[in-house]
């Protein structure tokens, strides 16, 4: 029995979707396979290139065969004179067969064809650019969502603990009311602290759905799938300052202008000669070339050699000419102004990175202090030195600043990842 080729299809599908607890990586490689715009890119790139191979096949030979039928009107007979005896002519052949074979080739058509043909390799590279561009913001996208989903999931946990914490303090908050050592102003104070710390779980749990949205839709599955980010949430390590390299972006538009010069030429080759060698060989009945005309198949050849040159056609060179000059000159234009804004982008980077490291190294130093002071209020209230809305406040701090460490170590790599970009390198996402 045949295998039914939608279920083949949908096994991958079906599999991936068990798979909920996902690498960076893993990710990465999904986001590479389905994205539609890669593919695109791709099949762009094989257009030009079977787009090459066919303006290549001008200087192949052109063979053509033809066979017809003609029906012809009679000649009136006429009298030559050939020798010292007059001949008369009377033919009435109405009907004319033929069987004709034909090979054209071209030997020379000024830069037209050398133009194209160079037009479109830089139109291949070109493509290769784009589509190299495309897979580094690609891996922005899904690294930036995967980072984000991983501080969230950070800020879930902390919030779940913080608030397992205050949960404890009010019931024994609620204990000590009951048994005269508390004022119910207390009880009410740290139950309306517990649901400030549940309502930190929502932003986080909220922070999370879009995250994870976002991670769906960048690597092309539902977004009803749940997925789990395993790798660790770390800094990654700092980036080498090196010599900037030429960036996708402009090794397109370089590209782009030495196709619209190759067009340009190819343009201006429309006023050079068109020289063409050709060789026929006519079968006829009757042959024109044979006198006088009879009943029979005659055969008869030509070869040659043409030279045409195009010397008016109501100003549509000119035209062409001009549009492709005007080609070359926007190209050009893109090129300067991309120059500038990606310029502007390496500082923009840098100075994103330098806050970023910042904010996490502020938010590294304070954790252990909250943890510390989380500890001193526990030990206060557990001796009757504090309140127990103190331990709850401390809890609600370390939680929102582990939230915090982890959304500044997510922002920091995905600025690390941009100027990895910026600088024209790899993305740098381990």
């Amino acid at each position: 029995m045949k295998p039914d080729f939608k279920l083949v299809c949908l096994v991958p599908v079906l599999v991936f979707s068990q798979s909920k607890n996902l690498t960076l990586a893993d990710c990465l490689r999904t986001a590479m396979e389905r994205d539609p715009q890669i593919r695109a890119d791709s099949l762009s790139r094989e257009a030009a290139l079977l787009q090459e191979q066919g303006h290549k096949t001008v200087w192949m030979p052109s063979v053509n065969a033809s066979l017809s039928y003609n029906r012809l009107s009679e000649v009136d007979p006429f009298t030559i004179k050939v020798g010292p005896t007059p001949t008369t002519i009377s033919p009435s052949i109405s009907n004319q067969y033929a069987a004709s074979l034909r090979v054209d080739q071209l030997i020379w058509d000024g830069t037209r064809s050398r133009g194209l043909i160079a037009a479109t390799r830089h139109d291949q590279a070109s493509f290769g650019s784009a589509k190299e561009k495309t897979r580094r913001d690609l891996s922005v996208r899904v690294a930036a969502a995967y980072w984000n989903l991983s501080a969230a999931q950070t800020a879930i946990r902390a919030a779940n603990t913080a608030i397992a914490r205050a949960d404890s303090q009010a019931n024994l908050t609620a204990i000590s009311f009951r048994q005269g050592t508390a004022l119910e102003q207390d009880t009410l104070q740290a139950r309306l602290r517990q649901r400030q710390i549940e309502i930190q779980l929502e932003q986080a749990l909220a922070a999370r759905d879009f995250a994870l949205q976002t991670l769906c839709i960048a690597i092309g599955v539902p977004v009803a799938y749940d997925l789990q980010s395993v790798d660790p949430l770390k800094p990654l390590e700092a980036a080498p300052v090196s010599a900037t390299v030429e960036r996708p972006e402009l090794a397109q538009a370089r590209e782009q202008i030495l196709s619209a010069n190759a067009m340009a030429s190819a343009s201006r080759s429309s006023y050079h000669p068109l020289v063409q060698a050709s060789a026929q060989y006519d079968y006829l009945n009757p042959n024109q070339r044979i006198f006088p005309n009879h009943a029979e198949f005659d055969g008869t050849w030509r070869v040659g050699v043409a030279a045409t040159w195009n010397l008016y056609r109501g100003g549509a060179d000119d035209i062409s000419i001009r549009k492709a000059q005007l080609a070359v000159q926007q190209a050009r234009q893109r090129e300067a102004m991309l120059r500038d804004a990606l310029g502007q982008e390496l500082s923009r980077r840098e100075t994103e990175l330098r806050l970023a490291r910042r904010k996490r190294e502020i938010a590294e130093r304070n954790l252990p202090l909250a943890k510390r002071d989380l500890e001193l209020a526990n030990i206060r209230s557990q001796a009757g030195t504090a309140l127990r809305l103190e331990a709850i406040d401390r809890a609600s701090a370390l939680a929102q600043l582990e939230s915090d460490l982890a959304l500044a170590i997510a922002n920091e790599n995905i600025a690390v990842m941009n100027l990895s970009i910026a600088r024209g390198e790899e993305p740098r996402w381990k």
